[in-house]
């Protein structure tokens, strides 16, 4: 079986230390067989890449390990509903394999230091968050959408234990959310940079249920240390009853068999 990691940060990204050839290593020594960059673009934070620099630096990890590695050019692009224009037209005469879809920030408040969340009862506060991201899906045109269970690296910070949370009360957003997507013959992601819950399981049997197809996997990696080989999330989608997983070549997906 083919295995690709969608989801990885080079030092692109202002908050990945991982150069490409690194990248690369890892990715060999793991028995990955393709890795798709997808390095930051926020217009809110003014993270910006250089298009042709950034193409430049995988031709030169192509060259070097090309012939144990297939290597695409991807981009996470950070939803906001404020600059999408700008978006659009920076993606439109760019020849990428691939596009992230995430959210990032909400309401113009950042997820990650807990703005978004400070004040809110917390079923407010998690409802809000489907929200906001299915407002946000006609925004630009994207592959998959990143990270939809975002919100559990938030735990700790909100003091939350997740198996006290009933996710039924969020199910009518998430699969407005995944009918959205599939109308719009866009994917989801399995992204594996924490462990996966409850949530991700119920996300996943609601796509599948839902007859979604295109679905990624990444380990959402900014360091050496956070790679690996995937397992949990190839095992996770045989046991919703996936029988493939995808990689993207020119923004097509491509079903690979697991």
């Amino acid at each position: 079986m083919k295995k690709a990691d969608y989801h990885i940060h080079s030092d692109f990204s202002p908050d990945s230390t991982l150069t490409m050839d690194q990248a690369c290593e890892r990715a060999i020594s793991l028995g990955l067989e393709e890795l798709c960059f997808t390095d930051h673009f926020e217009i809110a934070e003014d993270i910006r890449i250089d298009y042709t620099k950034y193409r430049q630096a995988v031709f030169r990890a192509r060259e070097r390990y090309g012939k144990q590695l297939s290597l695409k050019i991807g981009l996470e692009v950070g939803f906001d509903k404020n600059s999408q224009h700008q978006i659009q037209e920076y993606l439109e005469d760019k020849d990428f394999d691939f596009v992230i879809g995430s959210l990032h920030r909400a309401e113009g408040l950042d997820l990650f230091n807990g703005e978004f969340f400070r004040g809110k009862e917390l079923k407010v506060a998690f409802s809000d968050y489907f929200k906001v991201i299915h407002e946000s899906i006609p925004s630009f045109d994207f592959s998959v959408l990143g990270h939809i269970t975002l919100i559990k690296r938030f735990f700790l910070l909100l003091k939350v234990n997740p198996s006290d949370i009933d996710w039924s009360y969020y199910d009518e957003g998430i699969q407005a959310i995944l009918q959205d997507l599939i109308a719009r013959g866009k994917g989801i992601e399995l992204n594996l940079r924490n462990p996966l819950l409850d949530l991700d399981f119920r996300v996943l049997r609601f796509y599948k249920e839902l007859g979604g197809e295109i679905i990624t996997l990444g380990t959402d990696s900014h360091h050496t240390t956070s790679m690996h080989a995937m397992e949990e999330g190839f095992q996770a989608l045989r046991e919703v009853g996936f029988r493939y997983y995808c990689v993207f070549d020119h923004l097509k997906p491509l079903f690979v068999s697991i």
